[in-house]
Formats: structure tokens, C-alpha cells, sequence
């Protein structure tokens, strides 16, 4: 069963008791851990207690597949449920929990986090598709979630804003939960407690350099224009821009579309949804924002999402050119398109 986003509010104060585990999954590590470590606090009172909580790596799991079987079979020592944590979960595990399922009675709850998992992924698939298990992707801050992250920190830290240096972060962060984190508290550090965080400043300071370029790069990869996606990159490439900045422009970009697509899906109209974003789409870019919707499904979004993840790992893993590596990305989801079908 597939969780969103807007459902992890639910998720945090009430483990469904229909669900015997939930996977958490995606790129970003620390943002995925800190997920699945708020779910965790709506399973079990305390997730500190080893009387309670039992943590089995991955590979633990599955040299020793009979101790997940157990650890779901146990109640915890003092009384109460039982939670079982796996982490860096892989393909791997999917047999063990396959086992899981079919025990009569489990009697712990099981939440499992993972790196980025694409479409082909056994272990998504099984999670997806079982009405006894959850799954919830991170596809970065994004959102009021992104929002009230900004906020949180500089009120936090009783530092005054304006709405357009919000607007204007929510803009530029997000798609890196830690990357986020670091600009928050580079811009605390230079305001100062009690502080004001200006326009000016935040843009001297996250840096606006190849903003419109990386917004071209963004809307045409939306579009499928192949010809005018080549010539932008190229542009890119002799500007001297940051290929893994430039991918989580892209990303962004494909985030807002998947939010609003996910808002059609419950009946509300594009046009009521597209101006609740922040920052607004431009209003020479709304067209296009729009015909790019009718474009895109929700699932082929997150396909694309999925493919530019495992880009930004590749640039940062693999020793290829981290040029190259975004442009054969970027190329390959702008080929494939988001044409309905």
C-alpha cells in the first residue's frame, strides 16, 4: 500500500493496525531515517528502550533470516508491542518478508528504510502491491513540509524574515534534506540570534548563478524538447555550471508537478492547486507548467524522480563526468517523455 506524503502526519501519531510494517525509502539518507525514526514513535512508546525495539542490519537479516521471523513473533519484554527496525534494507530481504506475511499472527510491527529503490526493485514492488504493508517514498522536503522545515529553524533561532526570502528558499532548497539543513544554518550563523534574514542576503548567500539557464534546462526536459534540452545543456556546460545543482533543479521542478498531479487525483482543479504553490509559477511559464501536467502521470513522474535520484548518486559515485552523467539523464527522461497513456 502507498503512502503520500500528506498521510505522514497520520503515520506519526498512529501506526495503522491493518499494516504490520512500512518501508521508507529514497536517496536522501538522513532524510529517510528521520521519517522512519518519527513513525516509529507512533509504534511503540519509547524507541530507546532495547526491551522494546530490536535493530537488525540488513545483512544481518539475511545471513540470519530466521531472526526477523522471531523478532515479529516476540512481544517485548515488559509488555506492549514490539518493534522490529531494519535498516539499509535491499532486494535482498524481500523473500524474509514474503515469510513474514504468511506467520498468522505477528505480533511486532516492522519498519524497514532503504536508499533509492527504482521501479524494477522486488522489494518496492512486494511493498506496493500488499495491502498488509506500507511504503512511503522520500522524494525530498518539498511542500508546507519544506516550509515549515525553513521556518522552524529561523524562529528557532528568533530570526525575523520577509515572505519573499521564503519564498525564495523554498525555491532553491529541498531536494537535498542535509544540503537544505547546512544552507539554514549557514544563513543562521551569519543573521545572528534574534536577527533579520533579508532577500538580499539569503540571495548573496545560496547564490543565484545560472538560476535562468537551470530553469530553461527544467521546463524543457517537462516538455520532451530534445533539440532545445541539447543546446541548454551545452550552455550549461560552457558556463560552467554544477551538474548535480542542475539535476536538483530539474528535480524540484518535477516535485511541483508531481504535488499538483497528486491534487488532481483527489478531485481539485489544476488551476485552484497552481496557485497555492510557493513560490507561483511565473506567469509566463503557467501554460507550460500546464500542458506539462496533461503530459505527465503521476507514476511516470515518479519513474522520472526516480531516474534523476539515482543521476545525482551516479554523478557523486560513479567517477564518471558529472556532466555527462546529468546530460545522459536528463536526454534519456526528456526521449522517454510523459506522454499519457
Amino acid at each position: 500500500m502507498k503512502y503520500q506524503h500528506s498521510e505522514l502526519e497520520n503515520l506519526c501519531q498512529t501506526f495503522p493496525n491493518e499494516i504490520f510494517a512500512i518501508l521508507v525509502y529514497g536517496p536522501d539518507s538522513g532524510h529517510v531515517n528521520e521519517v522512519a525514526m518519527k513513525i516509529s514513535k507512533s509504534a511503540v512508546d519509547d524507541i530507546t528502550d532495547p526491551f522494546s525495539v530490536v535493530e537488525i542490519g540488513s545483512d544481518k537479516a539475511k545471513q540470519d533470516p530466521a531472526s526477523v521471523i522471531d523478532a515479529a513473533l516476540s512481544y517485548s519484554m515488559i509488555g506492549g508491542r514490539r518493534l522490529v527496525r531494519i535498516r539499509n534494507a535491499t532486494d535482498n530481504i524481500t523473500p524474509i518478508i514474503e515469510n513474514v506475511i504468511q506467520l498468522e499472527s505477528i505480533e511486532a510491527k516492522i519498519i524497514l528504510d532503504a536508499g533509492a529503490l527504482d521501479t524494477r526493485s522486488k522489494l518496492r514492488s512486494l511493498f506496493e502491491k500488499n495491502d498488509r504493508l506500507g511504503i512511503l517514498a522520500c522524494y525530498g522536503s518539498q511542500g508546507k513540509t519544506l516550509e515549515s522545515l525553513i521556518k522552524n529553524r529561523l524562529t528557532g533561532n528568533n530570526i525575523t524574515f520577509d515572505p519573499e526570502t521564503i519564498e525564495y528558499l523554498i525555491a532553491h532548497l529541498g531536494n537535498d534534506h542535509q544540503h537544505t539543513k547546512n544552507e539554514l544554518e549557514k544563513l543562521i550563523l551569519m543573521v545572528g540570534p534574534n536577527g533579520h534574514l533579508s532577500l538580499d542576503a539569503t540571495s548573496t548567500s545560496i547564490g543565484d548563478s545560472g538560476l535562468l539557464i537551470m530553469d530553461e534546462i527544467a521546463f524543457l526536459t517537462g516538455d520532451g524538447n530534445l533539440d532545445g534540452l541539447t543546446l541548454s545543456l551545452q550552455r550549461a556546460e560552457e558556463t560552467g555550471q554544477n551538474p548535480i545543482t542542475i539535476l536538483r533543479s530539474v528535480i524540484n521542478h518535477f516535485q511541483r508537478l508531481h504535488n499538483i498531479r497528486l491534487i488532481q487525483e483527489r478531485g481539485i482543479p489544476a488551476s485552484a492547486a497552481i496557485k497555492k504553490l510557493r513560490p507561483p509559477v511565473f506567469w509566463n511559464r503557467k501554460a507550460q507548467f500546464e500542458r506539462q501536467l496533461n503530459r505527465w502521470t503521476v507514476k511516470q513522474l515518479e519513474q522520472a524522480l526516480d531516474r534523476f535520484f539515482i543521476g545525482e548518486q551516479q554523478c557523486k559515485t560513479t567517477g564518471i563526468p558529472q556532466m555527462a552523467m546529468c546530460s545522459q539523464v536528463l536526454i534519456g527522461v526528456c526521449l522517454k517523455g510523459g506522454t499519457k497513456r
